[in-house]
């Protein structure tokens, strides 16, 4: 406390005491010059110092009330600034929080927008792809139906076609036109036979002949047969020779495979 004083008051004090000092050379010298009355002025001179000394603590308490309360007043300015600066610091975050909670709502609203309009665009587009799948169905039901139908028919018409030439050929067998064509074929074979020397009399073979619209012959196989192997040899080139075999005299009775029995006349 007393440092602080002197170091605010230093010149005030130095004032004070210059003037003590002057007021004490005085009246020494009042004193010299004038012994009588001397000590009056000086009984004075030390009442004045005294309640020069009461005035300075005086204001030296006054000021350090004065300064203390500015520092309270200071002190209380910052704290009231700080709770300021606090309820401002607050208030922002408080407001950015806000933002920011409103931010992601209307983020959130706006994915839940996106995600129901995606989510109606792909049922549109299932509802389509089963309507389509639905229509492309019922096309192949049609067509799987139209076709079934028509194989019906098909197998009909050809069951029919069969039925009639199978009845066209009872009828042309039954007329012995059959016999004639075989008798056709195995006449033709016999003119073209060759006979091998190993041939004996009486040679009879049963002759199983494949062949193809047109006559053509495309195989020959001899069944059962009295002669050797050079009899057969010579029976299958026998009917090679004859390819073109000669046509029915009824197309009904065309066959792809033929049986005759070969049997030259001796």
């Amino acid at each position: 406390m007393p440092s602080s004083f002197v170091r605010e008051y230093s010149a005030g004090l130095t004032i004070s005491m210059a003037g003590h000092g002057l007021l004490f050379l005085l009246l020494g010298l009042n004193m010299i010059l004038m012994p009588d009355a001397a000590m009056q002025p000086v009984q004075l001179a030390i009442e004045a110092t005294v309640i020069d000394m009461t005035a300075i603590r005086r204001r030296q308490q006054e000021l350090e009330r004065q300064r203390q309360q500015v520092e309270t007043e200071r002190r209380q300015q910052e704290e009231a600034q700080r709770r300021k600066a606090e309820q401002t610091r607050i208030a922002e975050q408080r407001k950015k929080e806000a933002a920011e909670r409103k931010q992601q709502q209307t983020e959130r609203k706006q994915q839940e927008a996106d995600h129901k309009k995606a989510e109606e665009k792909r049922r549109k587009l299932e509802e389509a792809r089963v309507a389509e799948q639905r229509k492309k169905e019922e096309v192949e039901r049609k067509r799987q139906e139209a076709e079934k139908a028509r194989q019906q028919a098909e197998m009909q018409a050809n069951l029919q076609s069969e039925l009639e030439a199978e009845e066209q050929r009872l009828a042309a067998v039954n007329s012995g036109k059959l016999a004639q064509y075989i008798g056709l074929i195995a006449g033709r074979v016999e003119r073209n036979w060759v006979q091998p020397a190993s041939a004996r009399p009486g040679v009879e073979c049963e002759v199983h002949v494949t062949q193809i619209p047109g006559g053509e012959v495309v195989n020959v196989r001899i069944g059962r047969c009295n002669g050797d192997a050079v009899v057969v040899r010579s029976i299958e080139q026998a009917v090679f020779r004859s390819s073109p075999l000669p046509p029915p005299p009824d197309p009904s009775l065309f066959d792809r495979n033929l049986r005759f029995t070969f049997k030259p006349e001796e």
